[in-house]
């Protein structure tokens, strides 16, 4: 029954406003409780609510154990964008003195770097002709240098030729042991052909081997 009836119904039977005032205190009163009583009601069918979800969550933990990867949470993804991957390119671009390049065609070497080493002015240019013959037409990343002096440098070093002497080979020197059997040679000619000093063999020179002993000297 809502309180404006009941404060009609006081009023048509002639109640005075103190018995109204206490009918609509008693009827706030008993609404009150009525909505206290609901909201306790909802509170606690909530909460049993939450307990039999739990359960079933312990449950399944129990029954099946999580994976290293169902517990960590997947991180976000990075969302690349036009505007960051520019970004990033930029970062990690090299300065434009810092990369390598293709020998240039106005490339000039240091001369004087390959005179200290000993080359003359017709050996550098040969030098530099090739140089440039075997650079213009390498191809792939090793064609493409940081420092073209620095390689230069390092070609005239390794270059091969004008300053190495080209002295002839010394004649082998004679053991010790040949020695000894020359000079036993000699001797024995010099009693066969009658102790003359002429060691060139003549026609009448015979022909003999040695027999097989140890010449060596003593």
């Amino acid at each position: 029954m809502h309180i404006t009836s009941i404060v009609e119904a006081l009023v048509e039977s002639g109640a005075t406003p103190e018995m109204i005032l206490c009918a609509v205190r008693a009827a706030e009163a008993g609404l009150q409780s009525d909505i206290d009583r609901r909201r306790a009601s909802d509170r606690e069918r909530q909460q049993r609510r939450r307990a039999h979800v739990t359960s079933q969550a312990l449950t399944a933990t129990n029954a099946t154990p999580l994976s290293d990867k169902e517990r960590s949470p997947t991180p976000p993804k990075e969302i690349n964008s036009p505007d960051n991957t520019q970004t990033l390119q930029r970062e990690h671009r090299l300065p434009a003195h810092k990369r390598a390049v293709r020998l240039p065609e106005q490339f000039e070497p240091d001369r004087d770097f390959a005179a200290r080493l000993g080359f003359g002015a017709a050996e550098v240019e040969t030098e530099l002709e090739k140089f440039r013959d075997y650079w213009t037409a390498k191809s792939g990343r090793d064609a493409a240098k940081l420092d073209w002096p620095a390689t230069w440098r390092n070609w005239m070093r390794n270059a091969k030729g004008p300053r190495k002497s080209h002295r002839p080979h010394a004649p082998p020197r004679e053991s010790a042991f040949a020695r000894h059997q020359r000079a036993c040679r000699h001797a024995i000619e010099r009693e066969l052909n009658g102790n003359r000093d002429n060691d060139e063999p003549t026609d009448t020179t015979p022909t003999f081997d040695l027999e097989p002993r140890d010449y060596r000297a003593h």
